[in-house]
């Protein structure tokens, strides 16, 4: 029996699918306190009870969230700081259907709490990468002109240059492999997708690039029976192994753009990651009482 589909199916499907559409937007406090009782920090973790207004500790910031349908508000696992050459306090607002450009210039009008709101429709960080340099001695980094970071190779300086980027430092310093050395972390003040084109595009200095999906303190703290728990090595070529995990009941890997690229529930000791592309990926254990633990792997 063949369906028929009407304008008026379509329209309801369309309302439908309309109707709850998650928007993000990323944020940089203004308080850079090395805890996580920072000014504005959660109420909640991750999602916010349904009627609820006390999204944060800041009632300033609780009234600007208020009646922009937040059903999620996070702090980010963690994120470089554009002023320092360390890591800054980063949250993630989640809402439904809500003007999250008008919500981020809101947010940034109250400086004495928000240094930068960026809206974003897809839960990719707005100015986070992976990169990873063809030759260990080119393209890396000499220092900063006005708060810009500054290169040994003149091309990647101008793209630098031209899309603000203040942080850019290896991922493993103290690694021994060559692979391993060239993979860095960047953040700009600029949206990412268009950096990667300008990166991608410059294939003389660059291998690859990958834009960041965001990880929340609700997906990524390490619960107790994670405290032990041994990945190595890292970066990995093709086994990966795991020492000290307990009553695990399933291991997932993801991309940096949240795909889900294998998941295995019968063996916890060993992932064979042969069959991935190089690049940054999350390997995710999750035990026996639905805890779970998010750790960095780079695949070369």
């Amino acid at each position: 029996m063949k369906t028929k589909i009407t304008l008026t199916t379509l329209f309801l499907i369309s309302v439908v699918c309309s109707f709850a559409q998650e928007k993000f937007i990323q944020i940089e406090m203004a308080d850079q306190s090395p805890t996580f009782n920072f000014v504005g920090h959660p109420t909640y973790y991750y999602d916010v009870p349904s009627g609820a207004t006390d999204y944060s500790s800041d009632t300033g910031l609780n009234a600007i969230l208020s009646g922009n349908n937040v059903i999620a508000y996070d702090i980010i696992e963690f994120m470089p700081n554009m002023s320092i050459n360390g890591y800054a306090n980063w949250t993630l607002v989640v809402c439904d259907n809500c003007d999250n450009v008008q919500l981020a210039a809101d947010l940034e009008a109250y400086p004495t709490v928000i240094r930068n709101a960026y809206p974003m429709d897809e839960r990719i960080s707005y100015n986070h990468m992976y990169v990873k340099i063809l030759d260990i001695a080119t393209g890396v980094p000499t220092g900063s002109s006005n708060g810009i970071i500054t290169t040994n190779d003149a091309g990647l300086n101008a793209i630098f240059n031209t899309y603000n980027v203040y942080y850019y430092e290896q991922l493993f310093p103290s690694s021994s492999s060559n692979s391993s050395l060239r993979a860095y972390e960047l953040m700009c003040d600029c949206n990412s997708f268009n950096l990667k084109a300008a990166l991608d595009a410059y294939t003389t200095v660059i291998e690859v690039t990958e834009r960041l999906e965001i990880i929340s303190q609700a997906l990524s703290t390490p619960e107790v029976s994670f405290s032990n728990v041994n990945l190595y090595p890292n970066p990995v070529k093709n086994t990966l192994n795991i020492s000290n995990a307990t009553n695990l009941m399933s291991i997932e890997v993801y991309s940096v753009q949240g795909q889900l690229m294998l998941t295995q529930k019968n063996q916890f000791t060993t992932v064979d990651m042969s069959s991935l592309k190089s690049g940054l990926y999350f390997v995710k254990l999750i035990d026996n009482a639905n805890n779970s633990s998010t750790f960095k792997i780079v695949k070369n």
